[in-house]
Protein backbone atom coordinates (compact mmCIF):
# COMPACT_ATOMS: atom_id res chain seq x y z
CA UNK A 1 0.00 0.00 0.00
CA UNK A 2 1.28 3.36 -1.23
CA UNK A 3 1.58 6.00 1.48
CA UNK A 4 3.81 9.21 2.03
CA UNK A 5 7.64 8.76 2.52
CA UNK A 6 7.00 10.94 5.50
CA UNK A 7 4.53 8.61 7.02
CA UNK A 8 6.61 5.64 7.45
CA UNK A 9 9.32 5.31 10.62
CA UNK A 10 12.84 5.46 10.73
CA UNK A 11 12.93 1.68 10.60
CA UNK A 12 11.66 1.11 7.54
CA UNK A 13 13.90 -0.90 5.27
CA UNK A 14 15.38 1.35 2.05
CA UNK A 15 16.64 0.28 -1.16
CA UNK A 16 18.87 2.98 -3.70
CA UNK A 17 18.61 2.93 -7.36
CA UNK A 18 20.78 5.08 -8.23
CA UNK A 19 20.86 6.44 -12.69
CA UNK A 20 24.16 6.83 -14.04
CA UNK A 21 22.72 9.97 -15.77
CA UNK A 22 20.41 12.53 -14.58
CA UNK A 23 16.82 11.97 -15.64
CA UNK A 24 15.14 14.63 -17.15
CA UNK A 25 11.78 15.99 -15.43
CA UNK A 26 9.15 14.24 -17.88
CA UNK A 27 10.68 10.96 -17.02
CA UNK A 28 10.56 11.46 -13.15
CA UNK A 29 7.03 12.19 -13.23
CA UNK A 30 6.53 9.00 -15.58
CA UNK A 31 8.84 7.07 -13.27
CA UNK A 32 6.92 8.73 -10.32
CA UNK A 33 3.34 7.16 -11.79
CA UNK A 34 4.58 4.05 -12.27
CA UNK A 35 6.40 3.66 -8.66
CA UNK A 36 2.95 5.03 -7.38
CA UNK A 37 0.84 2.05 -8.85
CA UNK A 38 3.67 -0.78 -8.12
CA UNK A 39 3.81 0.08 -5.32
CA UNK A 40 0.11 0.37 -4.25
CA UNK A 41 -0.08 -3.10 -5.15
CA UNK A 42 3.16 -4.33 -3.77
CA UNK A 43 2.82 -7.91 -1.41
CA UNK A 44 4.36 -10.11 0.59
CA UNK A 45 2.92 -13.41 0.62
CA UNK A 46 -0.25 -11.91 -0.18
CA UNK A 47 0.09 -9.33 3.08
CA UNK A 48 -0.18 -5.73 2.24
CA UNK A 49 2.24 -3.36 3.84
CA UNK A 50 3.41 0.56 4.31
CA UNK A 51 5.65 1.50 1.25
CA UNK A 52 7.07 4.63 -0.32
CA UNK A 53 9.56 6.42 -2.52
CA UNK A 54 11.12 9.75 -3.23
CA UNK A 55 13.47 10.87 -6.05
CA UNK A 56 16.52 12.80 -4.71
CA UNK A 57 18.61 14.83 -7.43
CA UNK A 58 16.86 13.22 -10.38
CA UNK A 59 19.26 10.78 -9.71
CA UNK A 60 18.37 8.61 -7.12
CA UNK A 61 15.27 6.35 -6.37
CA UNK A 62 14.75 5.51 -2.98
CA UNK A 63 12.00 2.86 -1.92
CA UNK A 64 11.09 2.34 1.20
CA UNK A 65 9.24 -0.89 3.36
CA UNK A 66 7.37 -0.61 6.61
CA UNK A 67 8.86 -4.47 7.70
CA UNK A 68 6.59 -4.94 10.37
CA UNK A 69 5.26 -7.07 8.11
CA UNK A 70 8.53 -8.64 7.26
CA UNK A 71 8.91 -8.02 2.99
CA UNK A 72 9.84 -11.62 1.58
CA UNK A 73 12.77 -12.54 -0.87
CA UNK A 74 9.78 -13.41 -3.21
CA UNK A 75 8.95 -9.47 -3.13
CA UNK A 76 12.33 -8.03 -3.35
CA UNK A 77 12.58 -10.04 -6.00
CA UNK A 78 9.55 -8.52 -7.48
CA UNK A 79 10.96 -5.09 -6.88
CA UNK A 80 14.16 -5.56 -8.19
CA UNK A 81 12.36 -6.57 -11.66
CA UNK A 82 9.73 -3.72 -11.91
CA UNK A 83 13.43 -1.46 -11.85
CA UNK A 84 13.79 -3.83 -14.36
CA UNK A 85 11.25 -3.06 -16.36
CA UNK A 86 11.74 0.89 -15.82
CA UNK A 87 15.00 0.56 -17.09
CA UNK A 88 13.73 -0.90 -20.35
CA UNK A 89 11.07 1.23 -20.26
CA UNK A 90 12.90 4.28 -19.70
CA UNK A 91 16.60 3.65 -21.55
CA UNK A 92 18.06 4.04 -17.88
CA UNK A 93 20.74 2.01 -16.36
CA UNK A 94 19.66 1.79 -12.44
CA UNK A 95 21.04 -1.39 -11.27
CA UNK A 96 24.96 -0.73 -12.35
CA UNK A 97 26.83 -1.10 -9.21
CA UNK A 98 30.21 -0.27 -11.04
CA UNK A 99 29.77 3.41 -10.46
CA UNK A 100 30.27 5.69 -7.57
CA UNK A 101 28.24 9.23 -7.61
CA UNK A 102 29.99 11.52 -5.39
CA UNK A 103 29.17 15.37 -4.74
CA UNK A 104 31.43 18.49 -5.24
CA UNK A 105 29.83 21.16 -4.14
CA UNK A 106 26.17 21.02 -5.24
CA UNK A 107 27.50 18.82 -8.67
CA UNK A 108 26.63 15.31 -8.64
CA UNK A 109 29.65 13.35 -10.60
CA UNK A 110 29.62 9.77 -11.93
CA UNK A 111 32.65 7.93 -12.58
CA UNK A 112 33.77 3.89 -12.83
CA UNK A 113 34.87 2.03 -9.80
CA UNK A 114 38.84 2.04 -10.67
CA UNK A 115 38.41 6.33 -11.16
CA UNK A 116 37.04 6.27 -8.09
CA UNK A 117 39.62 4.65 -6.61
CA UNK A 118 42.20 7.12 -8.11
CA UNK A 119 40.22 9.82 -6.78
CA UNK A 120 40.71 8.36 -3.27
CA UNK A 121 44.08 7.65 -3.62
CA UNK A 122 45.14 11.24 -3.99
CA UNK A 123 42.46 12.38 -1.60
CA UNK A 124 44.69 14.38 0.76
CA UNK A 125 44.14 14.00 4.54
CA UNK A 126 42.16 17.65 5.05
CA UNK A 127 40.11 17.21 1.94
CA UNK A 128 36.29 16.11 2.56
CA UNK A 129 34.64 13.92 -0.35
CA UNK A 130 31.07 13.42 0.12
CA UNK A 131 30.02 10.17 -1.29
CA UNK A 132 26.35 8.73 -1.31
CA UNK A 133 26.24 5.37 0.58
CA UNK A 134 23.40 3.95 -1.30
CA UNK A 135 23.80 0.58 1.50
CA UNK A 136 22.06 2.29 3.77
CA UNK A 137 19.46 -0.12 5.96
CA UNK A 138 16.54 2.08 6.58
CA UNK A 139 14.99 6.22 6.62
CA UNK A 140 16.99 6.75 9.55
CA UNK A 141 20.04 5.67 8.68
CA UNK A 142 19.28 7.43 5.24
CA UNK A 143 18.16 10.76 6.73
CA UNK A 144 21.60 10.59 8.92
CA UNK A 145 23.88 8.23 6.35
CA UNK A 146 23.52 8.25 3.07
CA UNK A 147 24.90 11.65 1.72
CA UNK A 148 28.18 11.26 3.74
CA UNK A 149 31.70 11.74 3.82
CA UNK A 150 33.88 9.16 2.68
CA UNK A 151 35.61 8.10 5.47
CA UNK A 152 31.85 7.66 7.60
CA UNK A 153 30.90 5.24 4.89
CA UNK A 154 32.10 1.98 2.68
CA UNK A 155 33.84 3.82 0.31
CA UNK A 156 36.75 4.32 3.14
CA UNK A 157 38.60 1.08 2.12
CA UNK A 158 39.77 2.86 -1.17
CA UNK A 159 41.33 5.76 0.72
CA UNK A 160 45.35 5.21 1.08
CA UNK A 161 46.29 8.41 2.77
CA UNK A 162 44.47 7.63 6.06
Amino acid sequence: MFVEFSKLNGLSRVWIFQSTKVIDDITINLLKEDLCIFLENWKSHQNVFESSFVIKYNTFIVVAADESTLVSGCSIDSLVNFIKILEKKYSLFLLDKLNIKYKIGQEIKTVGLKQFKDICENLNLSEKLTVFNNLVKNISDFKTNWETDVRKSWHKKYLTNE
